[in-house]
């Protein structure tokens, strides 16, 4: 069976969608900020497995998976992060990194971050690098038959404190 690209897919279930246009980019937060879009509204996709099975997460853009928790929930201890190269074949339709979190095309469970549940409007990848897909929640939600979860993944935070090294009094006032 051919698999249809991210917005033939949508097309072919009558699902209404907008397209957002945007400088071509390569990672989460830099695309929420060419599309001028918060990053925790804009969807990233992180495909996890072991020699088993595969899973696609979709968590917000400003998000982090954390790989034990993810592990735990999905109750397999090898549970990893599997690199972009290594599953690209299975999404022949889209460009490497940029996968839609449409895991029901491939044979793949979706979940998904409660939080961008919460938003009306769901915000991916298209398919490539320079295109994002709008769509209502509901519409994504049924379509997918993604699991919502609340566990496996946080806001990402600076990695070290930030400490100034000014020499002078200076008070923010």
């Amino acid at each position: 069976m051919k698999i249809p690209n991210p917005k033939k897919y949508l097309d072919s279930l009558l699902i209404n969608y907008t397209v957002l246009p945007h400088s071509a980019t390569f990672t989460a937060q830099h695309t929420a900020q060419a599309a001028h879009i918060k990053g925790k509204n804009l969807c990233k996709v992180i495909v996890v497995g072991d020699k088993a099975n595969l899973a696609m997460i979709a968590i917000p853009a400003n998000c982090i998976l954390l790989q034990k928790s993810m592990a735990r929930l999905l109750r397999s201890p090898g549970v990893k992060v599997i690199p972009e190269f290594q599953f690209r074949d299975r999404f022949p339709e889209c460009e490497v990194g940029a996968m839609p979190p449409f895991g029901n095309l491939y044979g793949i469970n979706v979940l998904i971050a409660k939080e961008l549940t919460n938003n009306e409007m769901m915000i991916f990848n298209a398919g490539n690098h320079s295109e994002l897909i709008q769509m209502k929640t509901s519409d994504y939600l049924k379509v997918t038959d993604a699991k919502i979860i609340s566990v496996g993944y946080k806001v990402a935070g600076l990695s070290h404190s930030v400490i100034s090294n000014r020499k002078d009094n200076w008070q923010w006032i």
